[in-house]
């Protein structure tokens, strides 16, 4: 009998959160999300069930409203859990709870290089063109961001990269790894793949910040009028050092 209780209370509890939920406005979820965010919510119609949402994303004075809404739906088949679409996904992303925390389904992101800028300072400054895009596995946000196998967390390509202060397109496609790292730090390797342009470098990710120690220098194979044309984009990344005049890539 106490079980049968039980089971009664659970349910009305269920059907009483699914009811505050279907008619909730969903512009109540802008509240929940801190300004500190690299992507908040600056705008939404329907409800916390199902709804449509106006998105930005960056950081500090850098942050920008994308151009397509993001839509949302809740869904309970197979378990609760938050279906997100956008065009730049190439499908559905799932949310859903889990005892480690939020897990995340592995996705795939497209997205014009110019949002690039809501990144960095120096990203303003070169107008970057091109393609991002980006890969992650099945991952669960807690205490720790985890992968549900060795792959890396995250890996960034821009492909065909380009940049108003140069005439040299493609200036390269370049791949930024982050990986788990020492206790609550995450580990950033930048590789180039092809291009004039050589850039590469390491560094970590963590609460406290960002730190990254790089450098970009023009490829030995390149032409004399190619290696004119990248001295103006070199000089605006960063200063210069050592034997080879490389550019130093800092980010603090």
């Amino acid at each position: 009998m106490r079980g049968f209780r039980f089971a009664w209370m659970a349910l009305l509890l269920a059907v009483a959160i699914a009811a505050a939920l279907w008619a909730l406005p969903a512009r109540w979820a802008m509240a929940w999300i801190p300004d500190s965010s690299p992507v908040v919510i600056t705008d939404a119609s329907g409800t916390m069930w199902s709804a449509s949402a106006t998105i930005a994303v960056g950081v500090g004075g850098l942050r920008r409203t994308l151009p397509d809404p993001l839509q949302w739906r809740l869904a309970f088949d197979g378990g609760p859990r938050l279906v997100l679409s956008h065009p730049w996904l190439r499908g559905p992303l799932a949310l859903s709870p889990g005892w480690g925390g939020l897990r995340l389904s592995a996705q795939s992101l497209q997205l014009p290089a110019s949002v690039l800028t809501t990144v960095h300072a120096m990203f303003n400054t070169l107008d970057p063109g091109g393609e991002v895009h980006l890969n992650w596995p099945a991952l669960t946000l807690g205490r720790h961001v985890s992968a549900s196998s060795d792959s890396p967390l995250l890996t960034a390509q821009w492909r065909n990269a380009s940049s108003s202060l140069t005439r040299v397109q493609p200036m390269g496609d370049y791949t930024l790894t982050l990986k788990q790292g020492s206790g609550d730090a995450v580990a950033m390797a930048l590789v180039t793949g092809r291009g004039p342009l050589m850039m590469e470098g390491a560094g970590s990710l963590s609460r406290s910040g960002a730190q990254f120690d790089g450098k970009a220098w023009v490829a030995e194979s390149a032409t004399g009028d190619t290696h004119a044309a990248l001295q103006g984009l070199l000089a605006a990344m960063g200063p210069t050092a050592g034997q080879g005049g490389q550019t130093l890539l800092k980010i603090r």
